[in-house]
């Protein structure tokens, strides 16, 4: 009787002394993932803003693209070059924001853009530049739309990342404006 004593006595405090390095353990954890979450947070107007400007960002290189090798127009050429090389610049320092801020990437479209593209595809000649430049005008106004209320965001680096790119997507809306003006 009394070595099974002994022996609960012992299993007892064998198991007391896993729970408690368990508990102790999990408070460690628990606090790093506090301290983790602290830094990785953002808002879900930060997280609305990263998805819309990356979405953004990938149709009009998809629509530049396509206008470089479509239209015979070189101010439009030259112009859908500018903007998929700016916007290739621009998709980098999201992509970082993004990875900073512990979101994963969007590398998709919506349908409604996708379909907006390859409407745009099946144009040709001055149809296709009206088309694509008009395309560029009303993204860009989106776009300021967008970025204007990313500069008054809470997080400061996704208000840091608006207020840097909105004069760039400002000029590009400025010089599509011009360059529809010249189609008409």
């Amino acid at each position: 009787m009394r070595i099974q004593f002994y022996t609960m006595r012992r299993t007892v405090a064998i198991g007391l002394l896993i729970s408690a390095v368990i508990g102790f353990s999990a408070c460690r954890d628990k606090r790093r993932a506090n301290n983790y979450n602290m830094h990785a947070m953002i808002d879900g107007d930060g997280l609305a803003f990263l998805r819309k400007a990356a979405e953004s960002g990938i149709a009009e290189v998809e629509a530049s693209n396509i206008a470089k090798s479509t239209s015979k127009n070189p101010r439009v050429v030259k112009f859908a070059t500018m903007l998929a090389e700016q916007q290739a610049n621009m998709s980098e320092d999201l992509k970082a924001l993004q990875t900073r801020n512990m979101v994963s990437g969007n590398d998709t479209i919506s349908l409604e853009k996708q379909q907006a593209i390859a409407d745009l595809a099946k144009n040709t000649g001055v149809d296709f530049d009206r088309a694509y430049i008009n395309m560029v005008v009303k993204d860009h106004e989106e776009a300021v739309k967008l970025f204007s209320s990313g500069a008054d965001a809470k997080i400061s680096s996704v208000k840091k990342f608006a207020k840097k790119y909105l004069p760039e997507i400002k000029s590009h809306l400025d010089t599509a404006k011009q360059i529809s003006a010249s189609l008409k």
